[in-house]
């Protein structure tokens, strides 16, 4: 357009130009166009006339240059990339939409649904594009396929809101059924099942029937696909017709149908386990030529399908002398009495687990994780062991990007860990934490080393764990965690219990620490303390010393302390009332649950001391002592005994504070001691308690920190155990169906690629398939060893030619000998008798060179 512009703007000193009657353009002289002038002039009409038509030339030029400049635009955004169309795209405003819309030109066209679909996708509010329903609607009977694939994306999203303007699409999806394009008859069917609306269940319910017979499989795949969408339509009447053409995609013999047709199997008739009697076996065999979300779906299904037909395997005995002892598999993992055992399964069973180890090597995790469910479902824990799958595992968690799948993957792992801890114990460096792992996986981690920790690596996690708690750079959830692991550390022997306690209180002096990581501290030297209170009674002062020292405790862990020193009381009373004393002038000062305690660990010590009187009492008596002085120190005497002033004093200040619960207790417990009975008030506090245990581990040994959806994946299904065995093998390979020969055309990979469906045959070809044997590679199924031979419909046979023989049938060609004619100049006299000589010759000498051609 800037190019039409620059032709009429030229300088005074060139000659200017003028369209003719043609709408060419001609340059004129100064003289001409003086002339012109003049007579224009004379003549006004004709002067305004042609100014009309000047500018009516101008303009039609100026809009052959905007179709020029959108034309080149066009052009430039092909060559140049996705961005330049972009900026391109942008400028279109709505009005312009409409008018692109309207028009004939299949490019304008294409670049309004461009903009219309890229509006849609980056929910930009900006343009209402469900305004120009109408418009894009009339636009599918385009022939152009790009053009038909932007509408369909459209309809997916606005069919609903305006069904009458829907229904006009209808005519054309159907037409597009039949379309020679496979790919415009998947677009078809999609659009169609995807319209939710009740009226055109039939409509699509028949197109599902039609073209379950379809030559190309991405159509039959997309069949499948439709099923699942008109069930979730609430549609019952037609679940028994859906389920019928389902078995017939279940019996397709190409591997890209029978993937789908295991998702509809799976979404929709997931209780319909019967219709893979026929299909087991071959689904087992040709498992690694499936998609690999369809893998997942067919392992979990075949796990039920395992369960609940086959019988369950038998566990013998190998380590008895003499006749074996047999029990069926357990119920639960890692249950086995047996120290050596075998187990004996069912040859489909052997056949579905060893078929497993094809997908050793999946790139998705899914995959990864049903194979880990099936041998956790199905197989014994040496079985498990003998598998790469262990290992398949931890190189899918240390080479996943993806946070979401890391967790998962983290969770199995623990889950896997509680179970059978030396399932991962050659991986422990795996679960190391690094920098820039979140805080989730952080955790996860920890909690897997935990689970880890034996006498042969206590020590590298211990100094793992110290790096965790001492590392200022890591979020406080971690080294929290960090810190409750080292108690698991602990618990394997008094020596660990000692290192590290002593490790604790010197880091917890040494450094400062927030309210939330103390707390943790203190609970993890309590748990560790109570499990032989007598051997830590230096940790028992030092635990003293906190409580005047750390007043920056949060006030769950001095409750904790104080609650131990009321427990460690009857083997060590002599400390217990000195840290009484020293509470009490702060006791308001303390939170609730401290109070509460500190009420608690006044009536534990008064408790003591009564039994020890009584005590001692009892022990006067029997050294043969006078009955009246037994009489007389019978009575304790509350008021001579500092302990009972200290309970008094801690009772006065209980039975006045502002929780409710403490004031209860407090009364609660001054009723026992003013009636006298001393027996209920030592069951009650002098009860022995349970030893301390992290709740956070208590939990992740009841897995109920993991996520829903792992704990359902890995439910332990029930084996079924009124199993009837007859002579009838229900799982019979049955008839296939084999689609490909309604193809028109061919390509010489139906033949030569490795993949390919050649070996599974239509119904009259049964024989064949069930010669079909795995692969040495496990890659694919074969049939016979000689893959360069096919059999044609007919029956006939053909051998695939090398290429060595496909030319060795051409015969060899070649060159003639070159023939030499002299020529001799001899007199006029002699030219008759050389003649015939020399048709002699020359008769001979081709004699002898067709002879010699006969010879080669």
């Amino acid at each position: 357009m800037y190019i039409f512009l620059n032709m009429f703007t030229i300088e005074a000193n060139r000659k200017p130009c003028d369209f003719d009657k043609l709408g060419q353009i001609t340059f004129r002289s100064p003289t001409e166009r003086k002339a012109t002038v003049d007579q224009t002039t004379k003549r006004p009409e004709k002067r305004m006339t042609a100014m009309v038509d000047s500018i009516s030339r101008i303009a039609s030029a100026l809009d052959t240059a905007k179709v020029i400049t959108r034309e080149a635009a066009a052009v430039a955004t092909s060559k140049l990339g996705e961005s330049s169309y972009t900026y391109y795209s942008q400028n279109i405003n709505p009005q312009q939409l409409v008018t692109l819309l309207n028009s004939r030109n299949s490019r304008e066209v294409r670049d309004a649904m461009k903009r219309i679909v890229s509006i849609m996708a980056s929910d930009d509010n900006s343009i209402d594009v469900e305004l120009y329903f109408a418009d894009v609607v009339k636009n599918i009977t385009t022939n152009d396929t790009k053009v038909k694939r932007l509408i369909y994306l459209y309809l997916l999203r606005y069919a609903e809101n305006d069904p009458n303007l829907t229904l006009l699409s209808i005519n054309s999806l159907q037409k597009s059924l039949s379309d020679s394009s496979p790919e415009l008859r998947c677009f078809a069917i999609r659009a169609l099942s995807d319209m939710k609306m009740s009226s055109l269940a039939p409509i699509i319910l028949h197109t599902i029937k039609k073209l379950v017979t379809d030559p190309s499989a991405m159509v039959r795949g997309e069949v499948a696909l439709a099923i699942v969408k008109l069930y979730r339509a609430g549609k019952s009447e037609f679940h028994e017709e859906l389920l019928d053409v389902l078995k017939d995609l279940m019996a397709d013999t190409d591997p890209k149908v029978i993937s789908c047709a295991v998702l509809t199997l799976k979404e929709c008739y997931y209780d319909h386990l019967e219709l893979l009697h026929g299909h087991f076996r071959r689904y087992c065999k040709a498992i690694k030529q499936f998609d690999s979300w369809s893998q997942s779906y067919l392992i979990e299904i075949l796990i039920k399908y395992c369960k609940q037909f086959l019988p369950k395997p038998t566990v013998v005995d190998k380590s008895s002398e003499g006749s074996p002892r047999t029990c069926p598999l357990p119920e639960k993992y890692n249950e086995i009495e047996y120290p050596l055992y075998d187990v004996v399964n069912h040859p489909d069973l052997d056949l579905f687990l060893q078929s497993l180890n094809r997908l050793i090597y999946s790139s998705n995790p899914a995959v990864i994780l049903s194979c880990c469910n099936a041998l956790y479902q199905l197989a014994s824990p040496m079985q498990m062991k003998n598998t790469k799958f262990i290992e398949s595992l931890i190189k899918t968690l240390t080479t996943t990007t993806n946070q979401g799948n890391k967790e998962m993957l983290l969770q199995t792992v623990h889950f896997l860990s509680v179970l059978d801890q030396t399932l991962f114990l050659p991986f422990i460096s795996k679960f190391y934490i690094f920098p820039k792992d979140p805080i989730v996986v952080s955790v996860w981690k920890i909690q897997i080393l935990s689970t880890l920790i034996n006498e042969s690596n206590v020590k590298e996690i211990f100094k793992e764990l110290k790096y965790y708690v001492a590392n200022a750079h890591l979020p406080e959830k971690v080294v929290i965690m960090a810190v409750k692991s080292l108690s698991k550390c602990g618990q394997l022997s008094t020596g660990w219990e000692s290192s590290v306690m002593k490790w604790l209180i010197d880091h917890m002096e040494s450094h400062k620490l927030s309210v939330s990581i103390l707390d943790a501290y203190v609970n993890v030297i309590r748990t560790l303390v109570q499990n032989n209170p007598t051997k830590h009674l230096r940790i028992i002062f030092k635990l003293a010393d906190l409580l005047t020292v750390q007043m920056n405790l949060a006030d769950n862990a001095r409750a904790g302390i104080v609650w131990l020193f009321g427990e460690i009381a009857s083997i060590e009373f002599k400390i217990c009332p000195d840290v009484l004393r020293k509470l009490i002038p702060n006791f308001s000062q303390e939170g609730p649950e401290t109070r509460c305690q500190i009420l608690v660990l006044s009536a534990k010590l008064l408790s003591y001391e009564i039994d020890n009187f009584n005590q001692a009492q009892t022990t006067r008596v029997e050294d043969s002592e006078t009955e009246e002085n037994g009489q007389n120190n019978t009575y304790y005497d509350f008021s001579s005994s500092r302990i009972s002033q200290m309970y008094n004093a801690v009772l006065y200040l209980a039975k006045y504070d502002d929780d409710f619960d403490i004031r209860d207790r407090a009364r609660m417990i001054s009723s026992l001691f003013d009636s006298g009975k001393y027996e209920i008030v030592s069951l009650l506090l002098q009860a022995p308690k349970p030893a301390a245990r992290n709740d956070d581990f208590i939990n992740s040994l009841r897995l109920e920190t993991h996520d829903s959806k792992i704990k359902e994946f890995f439910k332990m299904l029930p084996w079924n155990t009124d199993i009837i065995e007859t002579d009838n093998d229900v799982r019979e390979t049955a008839a296939l169906k084999d689609y490909n020969k309604y193809k028109k055309s061919f390509s010489s990979q139906s033949f030569i690629s490795p993949n390919s469906t050649r070996s599974f045959t239509s119904t009259s070809n049964t024989n064949l398939t069930e010669n079909n044997e795995i692969s040495n590679n496990g890659n694919s199924i074969s049939g016979k060893s000689n893959n360069s031979t096919f059999a044609s419909q007919n029956g006939k046979k053909y051998r695939l030619q090398s290429l060595d023989e496909f030319l060795s049938d051409i015969p060899e060609r070649k060159s003639k000998p070159e023939r030499v004619l002299r020529v001799r100049e001899e007199s006029s006299d002699e030219d008759e008798s050389e003649s015939e000589s020399d048709d002699d010759s020359y008769s001979s000498s081709s004699l002898e060179t067709s002879s010699s051609l006969s010879e080669a």
